[in-house]
């Protein structure tokens, strides 16, 4: 009569304490910067004493769009199991194994990418079982533009290019605050990283001189980087004022050149005058010798 009775109590018993397990997150929500380094927690009931190998803990990344649940990390009884983990989680997820004891699971995500936005799953098994969810956005602020000048004919590019995630709104402005805008032609391409590398140019007249900027708006970030370039006469001439001192180099260089190979050459010539004339006074020292001696009056 007492077994039935003490099966059903032990029944209710294991209920009641898988019920009083939960886990928590520490906040629901992470923001991370691309190519930097993100850990998201997680905070599950413990007793002393600690027992390793009855806990288990996964982290799972969940599908957007129809794609595929993804495994980024995972234990099983105490023992890391990385048999299943995603492609893309390889050497860049692990969990802190000095936390876990004090009922933490910290998951350290480095090296971070626009796709790893999305929602987590922290799901832990410890005396009970229960998980929760935690979403982390990954951004990628403009931070660096580059400025350039380049002449095209009669008139001068200006170029700026950046890369981002979200996509950005680009502005550009003189001196005196108008918005030149229209003006400028803006394209953006999605790199392999999920950024988008972004190029807008203005192009120039020779009369309007001045300081420009172009500005990068993140309308989600509500962030703006601006760069800026002055515009001046000088930059117009600077292909006429290239070649004007390209040739003041040259011609004295190849002057010099000039006059190096007339004084090799004629220093070549009088070589060979004085090596022609030198044999020739030799024979006729000979044959004043030869003479000499035939007029000699013998003893």
């Amino acid at each position: 009569m007492f077994g039935p009775l003490l099966v059903v109590l032990v029944q209710i018993q294991l209920h009641l304490v898988s019920a009083l397990f939960t886990v928590e997150v520490l906040q629901p929500r992470y923001f991370a910067e691309h190519g930097g380094t993100v850990t998201m927690g997680c905070r599950f009931p413990v007793h002393d004493p600690f027992n390793l190998t009855n806990l288990s803990v996964l982290w799972q990344r969940k599908p957007s769009q129809g794609n595929e649940v993804k495994e980024v990390y995972k234990l099983s009884k105490g023992q890391e199991d990385l048999r299943q983990q995603h492609a893309d989680y390889q050497d860049r997820a692990r969990v802190a194994p000095s936390e876990l004891k004090i009922g933490l699971s910290m998951l350290c995500i480095n090296n971070v990418k626009i796709a790893d936005s999305g929602i987590y799953v922290c799901l832990v098994h410890y005396e009970g079982s229960d998980l929760k969810y935690i979403y982390l956005d990954v951004k990628a602020p403009y931070k660096r533009i580059h400025f350039q000048k380049r002449k095209e004919k009669t008139e001068l590019n200006l170029t700026c290019q950046s890369q981002g995630y979200p996509l950005a709104e680009v502005s550009w402005q003189n001196e005196e605050s108008t918005n030149l805008s229209k003006f400028a032609f803006t394209t953006h391409q999605m790199t392999e990283d999920g950024l988008f590398n972004i190029t807008s140019t203005l192009r120039v007249k020779p009369r309007n001189h001045g300081n420009y900027s172009c500005v990068f708006w993140n309308r989600e970030l509500n962030e703006n980087t601006s760069a800026h370039g002055a515009v001046s006469s000088l930059d117009f001439a600077n292909k006429s004022n290239t070649e004007k001192k390209s040739l003041t180099v040259m011609v004295p260089i190849c002057l010099l050149l000039l006059l190096v190979l007339i004084i090799f050459a004629f220093m070549k010539l009088r070589r060979k005058q004085f090596t022609n004339y030198y044999p020739q006074k030799e024979e006729d020292l000979d044959l004043q010798t030869k003479n000499l001696n035939a007029a000699t009056i013998p003893d």
